[in-house]
C-alpha cells in the first residue's frame, strides 16, 4: 500500500527548494556585483609591441566588451616595436570607448609612447620614461636606420592626433617623433633643440600634462581612482600566446620553412609518399597558421604557396625540365613567404627566406652525401623498394651517351624511380603515366643529372 505525502511535507520541501534557489541567486549576483578592473600585464614576449601583442590585446578587449569592467589598466614596459602593429593597438584601445588607463612602470619608448597616449589616462611610476619615437627600419650595414620621411610623417600625425584626442599637448607628443621640431620652455614648458628627440621623465611628463599623475603600483592607482573595493582581474599571455610567439620568432620561422622545403624536396625525389613529405607539410602549416592567428597574414599567402607547389609538381611530374611552370612556381613560393610578413616587415621576410633557403641547400647536400650509406642499412624511414636497388652514380657525360637507349624499370616510377640500362641502375623520371616495375622504357631526355623516360608499348 502506497504511503501518501502530506500537504505539510510538500510545502516544507518546496520552501527548502525555493530557499536554496534564492540563496544561489543572491550569491551569484553578489559575485558579479564586484566592480571589476582589468589589469593587462606587460607583454612577456621580448617586451616588444608587435603582432603577437596586438593579437593578445585584441583578445583581451573582446573579453572586456562582454564583461564591461569599470577600468582597463594597460601596463607598459617596452623599448618599442613595429609601427603597423602599434597603430593597430592604438586603434584597439581608442575604439574600445570605455575607461582605459596606461601604467608605465619603467619604459614607454618609441611605439610604447603612442600606446600610452591612446589611453584615457596616463600614469607613470617614479623613474619611468616616455618618448624617443622616431621610426627606424632594419639595415644590413648599420643595424638600424631612420625610416623615410613618408613613414616619419605618418608617425608624426599619429602621435599628434592621438594626443589631441585625449586632451594632451599635441606638440609635446609630436616632439617624441620629430627631431626637427623646436620646443622652448617659455612656450612649451621644456627646451628641445633641433636635431634631438624628446624623452620625458615622470616628473616632466606630469608637469607638461602628458601624464595625469605619478603612482608606483596598481594598488596606488586603485586608491587614486577610488576603486579599492574592486576585483582586479589579471591578464597575461597564455600558453597559446607564448607558443605563437615562439613560432613567430625569425629563427624558428626560418627553420620551419627550411624543414618544410626539405620534406617536400625529398618526396619529389623518392617514389611514393612518406614521413618526410608529411612532416614538410606540417612544418609549413605551422608557419602559415601561426601568422594567420596573430593577424600578420591572411589566407592569401598560404594559398599562393599552395599554387607554387602545384606548379612545381606540374613541372616535375607532367612537363619534365624547368620551364615557365617551374619558374612561376618558385616565384609564387618566394612571394607567399614575403607576403606573409607584410610590407612593414618585408626586409625581415627577406632575411628569413634567405636563411631558410641556405639551410635547405646545406641539408640537401649533406643528405645527398650520407643518405646512400644510410640506405644500405635498410633504415625503415625510407622505402625498401629504393633501398634494395641503389642506382649507380654517373657523370653528365656518361648519362648523355644513354640518350635514346632502352632499358627496364627496376622499380615503379611514380613518377620517379630506378631504371636499368646496359646493366647500369639509374635514377629516372617518367615523362607521363606511372610506369610499373619490369616495363620496357626508353630514355628520351637527359638534362644534367635528370633522366626522363617513357614506356615502350
Amino acid at each position: 500500500m502506497k504511503k501518501k505525502i502530506s500537504l505539510k511535507s510538500t510545502l516544507l520541501l518546496s520552501l527548502i527548494l525555493y530557499t536554496f534557489i534564492f540563496i544561489s541567486y543572491i550569491y551569484s549576483n553578489s559575485e558579479n556585483s564586484f566592480k571589476k578592473v582589468y589589469h593587462i600585464l606587460p607583454h612577456a614576449l621580448e617586451e616588444m609591441e608587435d603582432a603577437r601583442y596586438a593579437s593578445f590585446l585584441e583578445k583581451t578587449f573582446n573579453k572586456a566588451y562582454e564583461d564591461n569592467p569599470v577600468l582597463v589598466i594597460v601596463e607598459i614596459d617596452t623599448p618599442g616595436g613595429e609601427l603597423i602593429s602599434t597603430l593597430k593597438i592604438k586603434n584597439l584601445i581608442q575604439q574600445y570607448g570605455r575607461n582605459t588607463l596606461c601604467f608605465i612602470n619603467k619604459n614607454a619608448i618609441s611605439a610604447g609612447s603612442l600606446i600610452a597616449l591612446s589611453c584615457d589616462k596616463l600614469v607613470m611610476a617614479q623613474g619611468a620614461v616616455i618618448g624617443g619615437a622616431t621610426p627606424v627600419l632594419p639595415d644590413a650595414k648599420e643595424g638600424m636606420k631612420k625610416a623615410p620621411e613618408k613613414v616619419v610623417s605618418v608617425a608624426r600625425a599619429a602621435w599628434r592626433s592621438t594626443a589631441e584626442s585625449r586632451g594632451k599637448n599635441a606638440e609635446i607628443a609630436e616632439a617624441f617623433v620629430d627631431e626637427n621640431l623646436i620646443l622652448t620652455k617659455s612656450k612649451h614648458g621644456i627646451d628641445k633643440p633641433k636635431g634631438t628627440l624628446l624623452t620625458l621623465s615622470t616628473k616632466e611628463a606630469v608637469s607638461l600634462r602628458i601624464a595625469d599623475y605619478e603612482a608606483n603600483s596598481i594598488n596606488e592607482i586603485l586608491e587614486k581612482e577610488n576603486l579599492t573595493d574592486s576585483k582586479v582581474v589579471v591578464f597575461k599571455p597564455d600558453f597559446i600566446d607564448k607558443l605563437l610567439g615562439f613560432f613567430l620568432h625569425p629563427a624558428v620561422s626560418g627553420i620551419l620553412i627550411g624543414l618544410g622545403f626539405l620534406g617536400l624536396l625529398y618526396e619529389i625525389k623518392v617514389p611514393g609518399w612518406g614521413i618526410p613529405g608529411t612532416l614538410g607539410i606540417l612544418f609549413l602549416s605551422i608557419y602559415f597558421i601561426s601568422r594567420i592567428m596573430v593577424g600578420v597574414s591572411g589566407w592569401e599567402a598560404p594559398a599562393l604557396f599552395a599554387l607554387g607547389i602545384l606548379l612545381l609538381l606540374l613541372e616535375v611530374f607532367v612537363i619534365p625540365g624547368f620551364g615557365i611552370a617551374g619558374l612561376t612556381g618558385a616565384i609564387c613560393i618566394l612571394g607567399s613567404i614575403l607576403w606573409s610578413y607584410g610590407i612593414d616587415n618585408f626586409e625581415e621576410g627577406l632575411w628569413v627566406t634567405a636563411f631558410a633557403l641556405t639551410g635547405t641547400i646545406a641539408l640537401t647536400a649533406l643528405l645527398a652525401k650520407y643518405l646512400p650509406a644510410i640506405a644500405k642499412k635498410n633504415t625503415s624511414f625510407f622505402l625498401n623498394e629504393t633501398l634494395n636497388k641503389d642506382p649507380e652514380e654517373m657523370g653528365e657525360r656518361k648519362l648523355k651517351k644513354l640518350l635514346n637507349k632502352e632499358g627496364v624499370s627496376e622499380t615503379v616510377l611514380r613518377p620517379s624511380g630506378i631504371i636499368k640500362v646496359e646493366g647500369k641502375k639509374i635514377d629516372a623520371v617518367s615523362a607521363g603515366d606511372f610506369i610499373e616495375q619490369g616495363q620496357r622504357v626508353k630514355i628520351i631526355t637527359v638534362e644534367g643529372h635528370r633522366v626522363v623516360v617513357e614506356k615502350i608499348s
